[in-house]
C-alpha cells in the first residue's frame, strides 16, 4: 500500500543556493516521523521563476503542507502562489534578512522553524500585491509579505554587495542604507488612497507594508498587523537638516519600549478601519496612513523593491491588500504575536 493513501506528507520548495540540503533534510524527516507523516517531496526553485510551477507541482502531488525553505525573495514567490488555496503554508528562513520570518515570529534557528512548520497553529494573514508600470512601458506585478516602495529600503537593496551579505548577514545592509539616509535627490510623489482625492509632494522614501519592522529590528510602520486587512503607508519628506532631526525624533518615539507595549495592548482591541486614516506629524517631514489600495505616480521614475528584491524603475504604481489570502503555520506563541490580531 502507498503510504501516502493514509498519511499526510509535505512538499519544500526550497532555494539550491541558499539551502544546506542534507542537514535540511535530516531535519524535516524528523519532524515529519514525529508528526506521523509520511516521506516529503522536495521542489527546489529555478533562477528568474516565480515558483508558481513549483507550487502547482506540490499541490498536485497532493501535499498537506507547504514549506517554502530560503531567503524573503523565495518566501514571497512561494506566497504568491500560495495564495487562496486550503493548504497551510511554512516558513524555514534561510536568508540574509529574514523579514518575514522577523515580523511573524517565526525561529530563525531552522531546527526550531521546521519544528513549527509541523506543529503550529494555523492563521490566515494578509498578502500585499504591486501592479506597476515600468519605464519600458511594461505593466507587471508581483506579491509581497513584507513591504514595498522607493528611497533608503529600495537604496538598500539596490547597492548591497552580494559576497558581504553571504559573509555578514544583514550587516552588510548598513553601508547601502548610509548612502541611502544621505541621497538628496526626491522624485515628486502623487498618490491617491482608496479612491480619495489625489495629493502630491516632493518625498525621499515611501514605505508600503503589511509588516513594519526591517533589519536589526526598527518599526518603520508602527502601526502595521499582518491580518488587519489593511496597508500601512510612511512617506517621508527629507532627511535633510531639521527634517531629519524630525523624522528621527518620530522614529525614536514610534520605537521606544513603552509606545511598543501601548500598541501590543491595543492592537487587538483596534477594529479595522472603514476609512483612510491619514496623519500627518513630526512637522510635515512625515506622513504615515493606511488604506486598503494606493494609487501612486513618480516623477522621474524611482527603483522599488518588494520585500527586499529590487523590481526596477517605476514611473505609476497601484498597491492593493489581498485580506485574509494565505493560511500560514506559525509557532503557538507567535500566533498570538502583536503582529498578529485577535
Amino acid at each position: 500500500m502507498n503510504p501516502r493513501s493514509t498519511r499526510p506528507h509535505a512538499a519544500v520548495v526550497y532555494n539550491p543556493t541558499r539551502v544546506q540540503l542534507e542537514r535540511l533534510r535530516r531535519l524535516v524527516d524528523d519532524a515529519a516521523d514525529d508528526a506521523g507523516w509520511g516521506p516529503t517531496t522536495w521542489i527546489p526553485t529555478r533562477e528568474r521563476s516565480a515558483a508558481v510551477e513549483q507550487v502547482a507541482e506540490a499541490l498536485d502531488d497532493g501535499a498537506a503542507l507547504v514549506i517554502a525553505a530560503g531567503g524573503d525573495g523565495t518566501v514571497r514567490e512561494v506566497a504568491g502562489a500560495m495564495r487562496h488555496t486550503r493548504t497551510p503554508f511554512a516558513v524555514v528562513p534561510l536568508g540574509t534578512a529574514n523579514l518575514f520570518a522577523r515580523n511573524a515570529g517565526i525561529p530563525i534557528d531552522t531546527a526550531a522553524a521546521v519544528r513549527a512548520a509541523f506543529t503550529g497553529e494555523e492563521r490566515h494573514i494578509d498578502v500585499g500585491s504591486i501592479e506597476y508600470r515600468a519605464v519600458d512601458g511594461v505593466r507587471r506585478s508581483t506579491p509581497f509579505l513584507v513591504m514595498t516602495g522607493f528611497g533608503v529600503d529600495a537604496d538598500m537593496v539596490a547597492y548591497a554587495d552580494p559576497v558581504l551579505k553571504r559573509r555578514l548577514g544583514w550587516v552588510a545592509y548598513v553601508g547601502p542604507i548610509v548612502r541611502g539616509l544621505f541621497r538628496r535627490d526626491r522624485p515628486r510623489l502623487s498618490w491617491k488612497a482608496d479612491g480619495g482625492s489625489m495629493r502630491s509632494a516632493r518625498t525621499h522614501t515611501m514605505f508600503v507594508g503589511n509588516c513594519g519592522t526591517v533589519s536589526a529590528g526598527l518599526d518603520v510602520l508602527p502601526d502595521a498587523l499582518i491580518d488587519d486587512g489593511v496597508l500601512d503607508v510612511l512617506m517621508v519628506r527629507s532627511l535633510e537638516g531639521w527634517d531629519g532631526v524630525r523624522v528621527t525624533r518620530w522614529l525614536h518615539r514610534a520605537n521606544n519600549p513603552v509606545a511598543r507595549l501601548t500598541r501590543s495592548k491595543l492592537a487587538r482591541r483596534r477594529p479595522r478601519p472603514s476609512a483612510v486614516e491619514t496623519a500627518g506629524s513630526a512637522g510635515g517631514a512625515v506622513r504615515y496612513l493606511r488604506a486598503e489600495r494606493l494609487d501612486v505616480t513618480v516623477s522621474p521614475p524611482a527603483a522599488f523593491q518588494a520585500d527586499g528584491d529590487g523590481i526596477g524603475l517605476v514611473a505609476a504604481a497601484r498597491v492593493t491588500v489581498d485580506a485574509g489570502a494565505l493560511l500560514v503555520r506559525l509557532p503557538v506563541t507567535a500566533s498570538r504575536s502583536t503582529r498578529l490580531g485577535p
